[in-house]
């Protein structure tokens, strides 16, 4: 007979383990093993499991039945259902349907929903009012020129974070006021209601979040006249932060412990970049491209041309004869990287004929005299043309 499946061992976690100790190991476990990083074999297989475990485990209802009844008091969750480990990942994480979805491993958190991957990538609270299990990370998003994404910038960002009530430390009470806190009533400090039902199985035992004390044990019984019983106190905060050169469009960039303080620990300050588009500019990795506008005399002739680039206009030599649509190569004029296993790039500049300027009779009559003089691959297209009109 095959050994039962132990989510908690799947998990790799205890009996007791949080929901956030259980978020943080689905959190590890589900990227091990996701098949779009890991190549071997029973990885699929192993993913499957473990989103099935915290599929079981996250719920408290669920994790009840099946701390009583083992996988029996849950398998039929998953009968004829449908049930796709994506789903879940992608829910945890953020992502659309499927199995790519919008996670992105190795850059960036990219595309609509930026707060909420946040939210619950990095321990936002299923109950909003659960002050021990608020999210101390923040979220904020600055917007680029495209030439300041090329070059990179400083840039001045104010936000609001939150820290303890410096008056009551955090605890939401009147600390001048003796025992301002008790034991939640309704929940005996457990921070959890505890409900019996009885089925055909027998009585099924459940657990949600206590709804009086909001799962944090205790109950306040004089309010902080600071706070107001919110336990933080909200700051405005205004930090300088260098952009570094070649970020792209919803990059995310992270300053550490520069988030909430809440109890004994402090979040971190992820910024979200958005990059305007750029009339004149296109980049294609760490190249850059642009159109320069050039006199068809000029092209002629050859001479020197403007050439716009991110770090100014950059006078180039232009060759005799130059062609509509050649392109000139300015190098490293692109993308200046320090990141390891990535080049810089170089701006590639597309010539464009412009009108020709105004040419005085006297400057016509002499023009006219090398426009009337032959031209071979004018004569050999006419030649060919010939041999097909006789």
């Amino acid at each position: 007979m095959a050994k039962e499946k132990d989510y908690y061992e799947i998990l790799g976690v205890s009996k007791n383990a949080t929901e956030d100790q259980i978020k943080s190991a689905f959190r590890k476990k589900a990227m091990q093993y996701h098949p779009d990083r890991n190549k071997e074999k029973d990885a699929e297989e192993k993913f499957k499991e473990v989103n099935q475990a915290y599929e079981v485990l996250s719920d408290p209802q669920k994790r009840a039945n099946y701390d009583q009844f083992g996988a029996a008091g849950v398998d039929g969750q998953f009968a004829g259902g449908g049930f796709d480990p994506f789903d879940i990942f992608n829910q945890f994480f953020g992502g659309g349907g499927g199995r790519s979805g919008n996670v992105h491993f190795e850059q960036s958190f990219g595309g609509e929903g930026f707060e909420d991957i946040f939210s619950s990538f990095f321990g936002g609270s299923r109950n909003a009012n659960n002050y021990s299990q608020k999210d101390v990370n923040i979220v904020v998003s600055i917007t680029l020129t495209f030439v300041e994404s090329i070059i990179g910038a400083k840039k001045v960002i104010n936000y609001k974070l939150e820290k303890d009530c410096n008056a009551c430390k955090g605890t939401g009470a009147d600390n001048s006021v003796a025992n301002s806190i008790n034991v939640c009533s309704k929940c005996n400090g457990r921070g959890v209601e505890v409900t019996q039902k009885r089925t055909i199985m027998g009585i099924i035992q459940s657990q949600n979040i206590c709804s009086q004390c909001n799962g944090d044990g205790k109950e306040i019984l004089k309010k902080c006249s600071k706070c107001k019983g919110k336990k933080v106190d909200e700051i405005k905060e205004e930090i300088e932060v260098e952009i570094p050169s070649g970020v792209t469009n919803q990059e995310h960039l992270k300053v550490s412990k520069k988030g909430s303080t809440i109890g004994n620990r402090t979040g971190d300050l992820f910024i979200n970049i958005k990059v305007l588009p750029s009339k004149i500019f296109t980049r294609k990795g760490n190249d850059i491209y642009v159109v320069v506008k050039v006199d068809p005399i000029l092209a002629i002739v050859g001479g020197e041309v403007s050439i716009p680039t991110p770090y100014g206009i950059k006078k180039v030599k232009l060759k005799p004869g130059t062609k509509n649509g050649e392109i000139i190569t300015v190098p490293s004029h692109g993308i200046k990287t320090t990141k390891r296993f990535s080049s810089s790039g170089d701006l590639f500049a597309v010539v464009e004929y412009t009108s020709p300027k105004y040419y005085s009779a006297s400057d016509l009559k002499t023009l006219s005299k090398f426009a009337q003089e032959t031209n071979s691959e004018i004569e050999s297209y006419l030649k060919e043309a010939r041999k097909e009109i006789k």
